[in-house]
């Protein structure tokens, strides 16, 4: 999958009457090394603030466009 930002950009993103974002893991990284990097997820271990920007973007959007906004943000992420 392209980058969040590069996903929100699309307009075929946007065909539902909702949004549903899942921000699970950075750019590039694969879940195996996420799950060895971050457990027992007791803090932030890399914190990655260009997924910030995006989200609230989407929902400023969202929110401009009285669609409702699910976001799922995981664990992994940062």
């Amino acid at each position: 999958m392209p980058e969040l930002h590069r996903q929100i950009a699309m307009e075929e993103s946007f065909t539902a009457p909702f949004t549903v974002p899942r921000a699970l893991l950075r750019y590039g990284r694969n879940y195996k090394t996420a799950v060895k990097t971050f457990g027992p997820y007791a803090r932030i271990e890399d914190p990655y603030p260009e997924a910030h920007d995006p989200l609230k973007a989407l929902n400023q959007k969202s929110l401009g466009e009285r669609r409702p906004a699910y976001i799922f943000v995981n664990n992994r992420l940062e």
